[in-house]
């Protein structure tokens, strides 16, 4: 038989959902086997339940070889999907040894919307000057290439136009002078 790899997070996710198993006949750990679908041996699952406890994942009511209830450690007690699914628009959470909470959830998903959209205007108006900033001093320098390039290329046209023996002349004028 193949070894159940997610038996673990099954059970945390069903004692947070659901909160603690108790049985006052003592099978708390059959209950919880059952109810996660567990579909190893009693004796695995059990290793299992010892295992966690000692992990310190859960925590267990037991008297002689009975066990009166399990319940998770630190794991808040989250509403079911059928308590999430009700018509109300709120939601009540408790766990065992926390105060109760009361969500609204229509209302914490605008808070949620409404703290993005000031969080991403924000960040819009800090980039947007450092973002003008660049543009401009790219738009500077292309503007300061452009007139370069424009010099050059009368400096060229400059040279293509004069005669061919003006600029001959000019050389023999500076080859006479460097042979004074």
């Amino acid at each position: 038989m193949s070894r159940d790899r997610t038996a673990r997070t099954r059970i945390r996710q069903y004692l947070a959902t659901s909160g603690p198993i108790v049985d006052p006949s003592g099978y708390a750990t059959s209950l919880l086997k059952d109810a996660v679908g567990y579909t190893g041996s009693a004796v695995a699952f059990i290793q299992l339940i010892a295992a966690m406890d000692r992990d310190g994942e859960i925590e267990r009511e037991i008297s002689g070889k009975r066990t009166y209830k399990i319940e998770g450690i630190g794991v808040p007690v989250m509403p079911s999907s059928e308590a999430m699914a009700s018509t109300s628009r709120t939601t009540v959470i408790t766990g065992s040894g926390q105060p109760t909470i009361e969500l609204d959830y229509k209302l914490l998903a605008q808070a949620l919307v409404a703290e993005l959209l000031s969080a991403t205007a924000e960040a819009q108006r800090e980039a947007a000057p450092a973002a003008g900033t660049t543009t401009d001093q790219i738009a500077a320098e292309r503007d300061q290439y452009a007139r370069r390039l424009e010099i050059a290329r009368n400096q060229i046209a400059e040279l293509l136009s004069q005669p061919l023996s003006s600029a001959a002349r000019g050389d023999d004028a500076v080859a006479a002078r460097s042979a004074d």
